[in-house]
């Protein structure tokens, strides 16, 4: 067959199950196209297993294959079975709407790898493969313990087309294929679906804790009341097993320890990342340390009326045989993940002890006899459980996992199914989980860019201008999963930059270095302005100075012959007149007339500053009344 992927195997397996039900009948029509493919005539269970993972990617347990070859192929006369070996009969047929179905399915699988690989094609990531989107679109549904190169483009991608027709269900065909499909592959004996045989202890992390109480938010509040319901499912049969809900020693401390820092808070009207719903409904409201022992209290009572308590103390180490901390397993898991601390791995493999001791080293029994598991939304204990150091392999349920996994389990045992009127859980619907994804990252990223901006704000490396203006930015961050649109999505690809703080004081500066040029801009053109202005001021004042130039020059002559009329011509005429007139038969008032001329001469010559101002002022008056005609004349 060509190659196919688990996930377009998944959507046909869920269109199947809308028309058989029965999870073996949906199963035997695999089984059917894969004889009917490779034209088989004989084969083993073993065999059959391994060609259903080569045609499907269904990798399932040959218990279920055999019971599905003996209890409906065989007894169809389909086949016939010797020492082991099924052989085809002439009665064997193929459905004939299979491949269409398939092909189908196929059709909308490839349309949204390609729309995800030109998504991420537009999102700046040039060098993506069509085999990175399908293998990172497989993490997302199946394995989110898993590293994933491209988790948060297929998120942001999901989240932006939720709304377009028909984008949803083709979707959630392939999330609900699924969850039937990894319902089979831990369930041993699908014979036993509708009940729940064994008991089982939910141990519950600290944010399970919160999400049951509502601390954390509508959205988480719902995942685990979803879960819950399905607990309460089981318990409310008398006849089967139960499930006990229950918290850790050491996730007490971790409770303990949050209430104190938020009593710390309080205390010193301190602040902490915003991305802590939790720690911001509980300091909301409180005024004293009071306030956070009575939210504390409340927190507790909530957990009684849900039936979780702490667990029951044992010695979890009196059967070494089942102890997973070992000095091998710690170096081998402390070399495979670089990025973790050694201590918390430890602290994990813990944890794990207790859980195989309760299991009694017991991990492929299926999901109701395992006797315990740890509920966690953490990557760290996930990926752990997952490692082949503590891993027994396919089929073996994990020592922890996440709330989805586990109500999957629950919801395909209690043979739930599809199309109903049963409503499913959230957690099954690809857009709430994308949207956890992208805010689940976000407040990560807030979280590490508060501590990173209070150390650089604590080393004097930033300003206060720097720290209110993040501090407004990241609490106006969607870092809850109901706060995840469209319309956000670009605001959380800002806060999933590596160098934000950086990237923040970078513009801050720019608009700083713009502000300041542009202040010097406008005052360098205020400059030119009014140079502009005292140029044109000049020039008009010099075109006055042009057009009165005529007249002062007139003035000015006029001022100097006033003077050589009175310093030179009249008294050169005085003097002459005075010797030509001058005999000897002159009277004495002709006398006293010339010695009065000589006199008058003399005190003019003797005193003329006071004729020169005199003169000065009569030649300015007759300038002033000059420029006045001319003014009048020219109608300035």
């Amino acid at each position: 067959m060509e190659d196919v992927k688990l996930l377009a195997s998944a959507s046909v397996l869920r269109v199947l199950y809308d028309e058989k039900k029965d999870i073996y009948d949906i199963l035997v029509e695999f089984i059917k196209q894969t004889i009917s493919a490779r034209s088989l005539s004989a084969f083993s269970s073993v065999e059959c297993v391994r060609c259903l993972d080569e045609d499907f990617c269904f990798l399932l347990p040959e218990a279920i294959i055999k019971s599905c070859l003996r209890k409906r192929l065989v007894r169809e006369e389909f086949l016939t079975y010797h020492k082991g070996i099924y052989s085809v009969t002439d009665n064997f047929i193929s459905n004939p709407t299979f491949n269409s179905d398939f092909q189908k399915s196929r059709n909308e699988y490839d349309e949204i790898i390609e729309r995800i690989y030109l998504f991420c094609s537009s999102e700046k990531l040039p060098n993506v493969r069509k085999e990175d989107v399908e293998d990172s679109l497989e993490k997302f549904l199946t394995r989110p313990d898993k590293k994933n190169i491209l988790e948060q483009e297929i998120a942001n991608f999901i989240v932006t087309f939720e709304n377009e027709p028909g984008f949803k269900e083709k979707i959630d065909r392939i999330e609900e294929g699924l969850i039937l499909y990894t319902g089979i592959r831990y369930s041993p004996d699908l014979s036993t679906l509708g009940s729940w045989r064994g008991d089982l202890i939910i141990f519950l992390d600290s944010e399970h804790l919160f999400n049951a109480s509502g601390l954390n938010g509508t959205l988480y509040k719902t995942l685990f009341d979803d879960f819950n319901g399905l607990v309460n499912e089981v318990n409310r049969n008398k006849k089967g097993g139960k499930i006990e809900l229950k918290y850790l020693e050491e996730t007490e401390d971790e409770i303990e320890s949050f209430f104190y820092a938020a009593e710390k808070i309080v205390e010193r009207n301190g602040s902490f990342p915003p991305s802590k719903t939790a720690m911001i409904n509980i300091v909301n409201g409180c005024k004293s340390k009071s306030d956070v022992l009575t939210k504390k209290a409340e927190f507790t009572t909530k957990l009684a009326r849900l039936n979780i308590s702490k667990e029951l103390r044992i010695d979890y180490y009196s059967n070494p045989a089942f102890n997973v901390e070992s000095t091998g397993v710690l170096a081998g898991l402390t070399a495979e993940l670089t990025e973790s601390n050694a201590n918390d791995i430890s602290s994990i493999l813990k944890i794990f002890t207790k859980i195989n001791v309760l299991r009694k080293g017991q991990n492929n029994v299926g999901i109701d006899r395992i006797g315990a598991i740890f509920l966690t939304e953490s990557w760290l204990p996930q990926r752990i459980a997952f490692s082949n150091y503590v891993h027994d392999g396919n089929g073996a349920i994990p020592f922890a996992t996440n709330i989805e996994f586990l109500t999957e389990k629950l919801w395909f045992k209690l043979n739930k199914g599809f199309g109903g009127m049963s409503r499913k859980p959230i957690s099954f619907d690809p857009v709430i989980r994308a949207k956890m994804t992208i805010s689940n990252q976000v407040s990560k990223c807030v979280s590490n860019i508060y501590w990173e901006l209070s150390d650089k704000y604590d080393k004097g490396e930033v300003d206060k201008d720097i720290l209110v203006q993040i501090h407004h930015e990241i609490n106006r961050a969607p870092s809850r999963p109901e706060d995840v649109s469209i319309n956000s999505i670009a605001m959380a690809h800002e806060f999933l930059n590596d160098s934000y703080i950086e990237k923040v004081i970078s513009e801050k500066h720019q608009l700083e270095k713009l502000a300041s040029d542009g202040q010097k801009a406008i005052a360098e053109l205020e400059l030119l302005k009014q140079k502009a202005i005292d140029e044109q001021e000049l020039l008009k004042h010099k075109a006055k100075l042009d057009k009165r130039a005529p007249l002062k020059r007139i003035a000015r002559r006029q001022y100097a012959e006033l003077r050589i009329l009175t310093y030179v011509i009249i008294p050169v005429a005085l003097i002459w007149l005075l010797v030509s007139l001058h005999s000897s038969s002159d009277t004495a008032f002709s006398v006293l007339c010339g010695i009065a001329s000589v006199v008058s001469l003399i005190i003019s010559l003797s005193r003329p500053k006071k004729i020169d101002i005199f003169y000065w002022s009569l030649s300015k008056r007759v300038y002033k009344n000059a420029l006045k005609k001319y003014f009048l004349r020219s109608g300035r």
